[in-house]
């Protein structure tokens, strides 16, 4: 009887790995299905993080930056500042580790927002006009994200209310940690210039800066400094 009840032990344990491994087995071919139709859709979920249209299919390489770091593009108008943002923000979502969402894989929520700085700016202070409107829910909506984009960064009118909103979202964002891709036609010069010390100061801790040159993309004139 002791023997039988060892042997029964013994083969309850084997089926139990073999559950296992099978369950293991099928969380890498979900989870490999979920990376291919990611992959696929890409565009789509581009999009669904604000990407403007012109901008889905990024054709600069990317491949070679740090996937978990800030970046500061600069350049003249058209040597594909928005392009290179875009293409890094889309090697982090491809690779960026899915979460389980009760059997079914899904990226992070929060995961990434891209913006064009005058356009937040201005439904920031449309907000701040609105009697209902959460002025502070506004303002965490770009400090939430683990990975924001924020395209045209210096292009707005520049006034105190525009400098400390500013600040509130890339300091909070400097605080927290958070990973923050800036395009600009300026230097961090003309941004300490133009804005104030205390954001170019938490752009460069935050950020490498590149410098783009070469040809405007849209006009076809050399802008190679």
């Amino acid at each position: 009887m002791e023997q039988a009840a060892e042997i029964k032990e013994i083969l309850s344990g084997l089926n139990l790995k073999i559950e296992k491994k099978d369950n293991e087995d099928f969380n890498i071919e979900k989870l490999e299905r979920f990376k291919a139709g990611l992959e696929k859709n890409i565009q789509a979920v581009l999009q669904r993080m604000g990407v403007p249209k012109k901008f889905l299919n990024p054709k600069s390489n990317t491949s070679k930056l740090d996937l978990g770091w800030g970046y500061y593009f600069h350049g003249p108008v058209g040597t594909g500042k928005t392009d290179m943002a875009v293409s890094l923000l889309k090697n982090i979502i491809l690779n960026t580790e899915p979460v389980d969402n009760y059997g079914r894989f899904k990226i992070p929520d929060d995961l990434a927002l891209f913006v064009s700085v005058p356009v937040m700016l201005l439904n920031i202070r449309s907000a701040f006009k609105s009697e209902t409107a959460d002025e502070s829910g506004l303002i965490k909506k770009y400090t939430k994200p683990f990975v924001l984009v924020m395209d045209d960064l210096g292009t707005e009118k520049v006034t105190e209310w525009v400098m400390q909103t500013l600040y509130v979202i890339i300091n909070s964002r400097y605080e927290e940690e958070k990973q923050t891709i800036f395009t600009s036609n300026y230097c961090l010069e003309d941004i300490r210039k133009n804005l104030n010390d205390k954001i170019a100061s938490r752009i460069t801790a935050m950020a490498e800066i590149i410098e783009l040159k070469g040809i405007d993309r849209r006009s076809g004139i050399s802008v190679v400094k």
